[in-house]
Order: structure tokens, then sequence, then C-alpha cells
């Protein structure tokens, strides 16, 4: 199964940002496991918990690719997938995520980002999804959105970031 860069997912717009060049030229090169510069992060804010993928030579601070958010205390998880291709507002999309040999099916919805014209498919699942422990252990993972190729995305810190996501969600 062919796979394409993470930069693929990203619109235009953050494609051509300078960082990003750097980052789709120096850290996908090859594979994930060739080395691939991103990692998994974690943060609390007023508005929940958040664990995602941060590729600094991106942003240092901003969620790319993957991201899961959850309000403590409840069982609901909100998952967010950059897109490459140009959606409508509200279109359903199946995602797939892939945690090694291990496939999850859902179906989203595109949403526009005001700030950056992005697409992001979004869902929701429950903290009792397996997914989530499959993501965690994952030594390979990717993401497909509709009929695109499989995005291949870093698993380094996932374990130790989604057990403290999956922690302080069931708080």
């Amino acid at each position: 199964m062919k796979t394409s860069r993470f930069s693929d997912l990203l619109p235009p717009t953050r494609r051509l940002a300078p960082g990003l060049a750097f980052l789709a030229a120096f850290a996908f090169g090859g594979a994930v496991a060739d080395g691939a510069r991103g990692y998994w992060a974690l943060n609390e804010a007023p508005d929940g918990v958040r664990a995602g993928l941060i590729f600094p030579d991106f942003s240092p601070n901003e969620y790319a690719g993957l991201s899961l958010q959850c309000a403590p205390g409840t069982a609901s998880v909100a998952v967010s997938v950059d897109v490459a291709a140009r959606l409508r507002k509200g279109a359903p999309v199946e995602v797939t995520i892939r945690a090694d040999d291990r496939a999850s099916a859902y179906r989203a919805r595109a949403e526009i980002s005001e700030m950056d014209d992005g697409v992001r498919a979004v869902f929701d699942t429950t903290l009792a999804d397996p997914m989530l422990a499959d993501v965690a252990n994952a030594a390979r993972l990717s993401v497909t959105v509709g009929r695109g190729k499989p995005q291949d995305l870093p698993t380094r810190g996932a374990a130790g970031v989604l057990a403290d996501f999956l922690g302080k969600c069931r708080k």
C-alpha cells in the first residue's frame, strides 16, 4: 500500500509556510520508521484536555495531522484529522486509523477552519474505544481519509501521552 507524506494532508496555505517546507523536505523524506520529527504531546486548557501530534519545524505548539480532545469527566472524545482534499463544510467522509495491523473506521464530517482555510475531518468516539489503546501501542500509525492515500504519522511519545490523556479525561 502506497503512503503519502504528512505535508500532503495540509491545505496549500499551510503547505507553503516556510517552516512546513523545511519539515516536508527534512522530516518526511522517508517513512515514519526512518525518523519523522513529530511527536505526541498533551495540554490542558479551560475547554478540555487535548492530545495530538506536534511537528516542531512546522509549529512548536499547534497540533497537526491527528488530535484528540475531551472534557474531563465525560466519556466523549472528539477526534480531528487534517485533510488534503477540498471538501465542502459538513460533507461526510470516512476516516480509517490504522495502528500496526489493526484498523478502525469512522464516519466523519468535514470542517473548514476560518483561521487557515484548512479542512479537517472530525468525529466523536468514546474513552472506551479500543483505537485509543491501539494508537498508544503502535509501532506504525497511519490515517486515511476517504479514498485518499494512507498518511504515515509518528508514534514517538504516544504511549505516555495517551495514558495521561485517558487518565485526565476520566477524572
